[in-house]
């Protein structure tokens, strides 16, 4: 795979910077991220998780050398641990560091600002089946097609660590239709033979790196090989006095609300700032995230072997289970033991008639 072309000496020149983007559908950018804040969130962020069990004891924290069967979205052990994150006002105020807000000021302009909706990815280690697959962003924020996603990981992270890989000028595909897929948001884009005229392209980040893309630009999560989970935060951004959907303005996953969430912070600067702002809000069209039955039956099996291999990782581990994954070990054990108990009853059959 290609490296990113690094765009890091271009940041104090927006018309160059905006024409690079514009090429490849991204910029990546050395260094733009305060190190020291990241750090800390990165210190809160494994405290909450440590607390849950998530964690290894005897190793530093900070390390994140997870010691349990990978949860994910939509299973409330993820949710538990992900709640917490999202009050964190240290988690929040990155969007806003004057690195970051320097870039994206460059790429879309003086008027650029940060949706509330702000990300968190909780990579676990042996977890490839649920790799974010290769996808856009549009069909989940909608709204302006000017919408830029940021992205930084909370530590050094190699490629093989988890990071993130980008399809070099697939912005320029249009938008792509969808498919059922493990991983986040259980949709990847249907891909053609167009996508061969392009190239992914990833690189090692350190931190403080960060990578911008487009809405319409392919991007997918590479396995993460390694022990630890890779942590990394994403936010979109986009100019004032263009549309966005209502959901771009409420916490990820919608769980909690901003008043719970601003509970305790002490920055009021970052709380409710988008009401001085300016844009209209447009309905979110449901038909561009939409898959069809059979995709929704795909997707049930999918999920079903998914389980399986958890819980299988679980016991060759060691590690403490969850219930709905044991179930579905269970089920799928039992299934395949009717059938060979079957397949073994007519070979019985076949034999006793062949006498």
């Amino acid at each position: 795979m290609l490296p990113f072309f690094d765009s890091t000496t271009l940041v104090d020149d927006p018309e160059a910077l905006q024409a690079r983007f514009h090429l490849d559908g991204y910029v990546f950018v050395r260094g733009q991220a305060d190190t020291d804040a990241l750090t800390d969130l990165r210190r809160q962020t494994t405290d909450i998780m440590t607390e849950a069990g998530w964690l290894d004891p005897d190793r530093d924290p900070m390390d994140a050398v997870a010691t349990r069967v990978p949860t994910v979205e939509g299973e409330e052990d993820y949710h538990h641990v992900y709640d917490q994150i999202q009050a964190l006002e240290s988690f929040h105020a990155v969007a806003h560091q004057p690195g970051v807000t320097r870039v994206m000021q460059g790429l879309l302009g003086p008027t650029a600002f940060p949706h509330p909706l702000s990300i968190m990815r909780l990579v676990f280690p042996h977890n490839d089946d649920w790799a974010t697959p290769a996808h856009q962003d549009h069909p989940n924020n909608q709204g302006t097609p000017d919408l830029y996603a940021c992205w930084m990981p909370l530590a050094d992270c190699a490629a093989d660590a988890g990071a993130l890989a980008i399809l070099s000028g697939s912005h320029k595909l249009g938008l792509l239709p969808l498919e059922y897929s493990l991983g986040a948001g259980n949709r990847r884009a249907a891909l053609d033979e167009r996508v061969d005229d392009f190239d992914w392209v990833v690189s090692d980040f350190e931190l403080g790196d960060m990578v911008v893309f487009s809405s319409l630009t392919l991007h997918r999560s590479l396995g993460n090989s390694t022990d630890r989970m890779r942590l990394s935060v994403d936010f979109r951004f986009q100019r004032e006095h263009e549309p966005l959907t209502a959901g771009c303005l409420e916490p990820h996953f919608g769980r909690q609300t901003w008043d719970e969430i601003y509970e305790g912070w002490s920055d009021e600067r970052l709380q409710y700032y988008w009401r001085d702002k300016s844009f209209p809000i447009v309905e979110w069209d449901a038909s561009l995230h939409a898959i069809d039955d059979e995709q929704h039956d795909l997707g049930v099996e999918e999920k079903m072997r998914y389980n399986v291999a958890r819980a299988q990782l679980a016991r060759d581990h060691g590690w403490k289970s969850m219930p709905h994954i044991d179930k579905d070990y269970e089920d799928v054990r039992a299934s395949l033991a009717a059938e060979r108990e079957t397949s073994l009853a007519a070979e019985r059959e076949t034999s006793r008639q062949g006498q």
